[in-house]
This record gives structure tokens, C-alpha cells and sequence, in this order.
């Protein structure tokens, strides 16, 4: 039993290796070894409405919705390099993009989850993408909308602790995608026995199985 703790060990680490020096050849940086993490517990603040694109809603005292992107997405690119966001005035309909995020030469819509009128957006994460990660419910939403009916806006996202299991499911599908996706030699950005994908995993993914991340995570809706 001893053994094989000690291979699964080694098999670990020399995986997580593999998936911080890809990572690095991405930014154009010398091939030394990187620090890597893996996906950190769900932290979803009560009170939040989650929509199948992974993005959430938050109701404000004036009855606008205040709309970001959850953890999963910031976890699975491992941050952003640049956010893009809709101009004010413009109507947006839930499942259809709200903003786009890129990372390391990657990018992907984020849609929004419900139908509105954008009224706001944040200035601050497009001059500094990393809030979108570092505080993804604070500092890091993405703008705020006039939805064209706060009940029916809402009523087909998920909030409170059916909210967090989902976002829980996710993470392990997600483990599950990459095992599937991934070449062999790159398959360590799944942990062993099912356990968390690393940060920034979604990057080893090639572009066909990108594109199929996006449809499967993101936009589900799409044909």
C-alpha cells in the first residue's frame, strides 16, 4: 500500500510540473518550474443567483442585478489577462454574451443570465483583470443590468445551497472533461482519485477540446 501511495505521489507532482511548465510556454516564458494549485473550496456569498454559463446575479437595493462571473470560470483559466465589457445601453438577453475574458492567448464569452438593459459596467476590472479572480463576487463583477422583470429574471437560476452543490458538480465534471480531453502526458490536471483539477487547467486544453469546454460549461444552449 506504501508503493502506491508513493507512485500515486510521484505521478502527481511530475503532472503538476508538466501543466505549470505548458502554462509557461504560453506567456513566452523560460520553461522553469512553476508554482501550481489546485482548485480552492466554493466560497459562493449567500444570496447569489447562479445561471448555467456560470455567471451570477446579485439583486440590489434598487432592483438592478449586478452581474459576474463565478469561480469556476476564474479557477479553470487560472485568471485574466484582459476583460471586455458591453458599452452602457446595451440589451442583453440571458445564454447570449455579456463580456469577454482572455487568458494566455485563450479567450471565452461570458453570458449573461438573465434578459436586460446593461446601466453600469466596472471600469476597474478592465483596467485590472486580476480582480476578476482575486474577488470574482466583489470587486471583480462585470456590470449591472435593468432586467426586464426581476421575478422572471431570476426564477431559472439557482441561489443558496442549491447554488453551491452545483457549482461542487461542476468542478468534479469538469474533472472528469479534462480526464476524457486531455492527451495522456497531460492528463495530470486531474488530481488522482477524482480530486481537484489544478488552476489554469483548461489552458492544456487543445483547441478542439476548448471549443467543446466553452459549449459544455458556458454556453450549453448552443446548437
Amino acid at each position: 500500500m506504501a508503493g502506491i501511495i508513493v507512485l500515486i505521489s510521484v505521478f502527481f507532482f511530475l503532472s503538476i510540473e508538466a501543466i505549470g511548465l505548458l502554462l509557461k510556454r504560453r506567456r513566452g516564458e523560460e520553461t522553469a518550474p512553476a508554482t501550481v494549485h489546485a482548485f480552492s473550496d466554493i466560497h459562493l456569498p449567500r444570496g447569489l443567483f447562479v445561471g448555467e454559463g456560470h455567471a451570477w446575479a446579485r439583486l440590489t437595493e434598487s432592483g438592478e442585478l449586478k452581474l459576474g462571473a463565478d469561480e469556476f470560470v476564474t479557477q479553470a483559466m487560472g485568471g485574466a489577462d484582459r476583460v471586455e465589457l458591453p458599452e452602457v445601453g446595451t440589451q442583453v438577453a440571458a445564454g447570449q454574451p455579456l463580456a469577454t475574458v482572455w487568458r494566455l492567448g485563450r479567450k471565452i464569452s461570458i453570458p449573461s443570465p438573465v434578459n436586460g438593459t446593461v446601466v453600469a459596467t466596472n471600469e476597474t476590472v478592465e483596467r485590472a483583470p486580476a480582480a476578476l479572480e482575486a474577488d470574482p463576487y466583489g470587486a471583480g463583477w462585470l456590470a449591472t443590468v435593468w432586467p426586464s422583470e426581476v421575478t422572471e429574471a431570476v426564477k431559472s437560476l439557482r441561489v443558496g445551497e442549491r447554488a453551491h452543490k452545483w457549482l461542487e458538480n461542476e468542478v468534479q465534471r469538469f474533472t472528469e472533461f479534462l480526464a476524457r480531453r486531455m492527451s495522456p502526458e497531460m492528463v495530470g490536471a486531474t488530481l488522482p482519485d477524482g480530486a481537484r483539477p489544478v488552476r489554469g487547467a483548461a489552458l492544456a486544453l487543445d483547441d478542439e477540446a476548448w471549443n467543446e469546454f466553452e459549449k459544455e460549461f458556458l454556453h450549453t444552449g448552443k446548437a
